[in-house]
């Protein structure tokens, strides 16, 4: 199994007034994607509690590195990224593999 994480910041377009709608809409989004995307076992994002430099969390679980790649490239996470590129700029990303049992 593969674990995908993502750090990001928000953009400026991303407000004090606006911070739940925005925040609502990517969970949407990448909740419309669970069930939907071979190899994707699981997904979610969420608003990052620590303090440190990023401001949400995407979390996701795939079978396999090949399912990972193609998420990557799939329909529906184009249209996520497209839907959420104006809210976000800095990111980092992790992918690590989980040992087998």
């Amino acid at each position: 199994m593969v674990r995908h994480i993502l750090f990001w910041q928000f953009s400026d377009a991303v407000r004090e007034d606006n911070r739940a709608e925005v925040l609502e809409r990517l969970r949407a989004s990448v909740k419309g994607m669970e069930g939907k995307i071979p190899g994707l076992l699981s997904c979610e994002i969420g608003e990052n509690v620590a303090g440190a430099d990023c401001d949400f969390v995407f979390f996701a679980e795939f079978t396999s590195l090949d399912a990972l790649h193609d998420f990557q490239v799939h329909p529906l996470h184009m249209r996520h990224k497209e839907m959420a590129a104006p809210y976000v700029k800095n990111r980092l990303v992790a992918d690590y593999l989980t040992p087998k049992n």
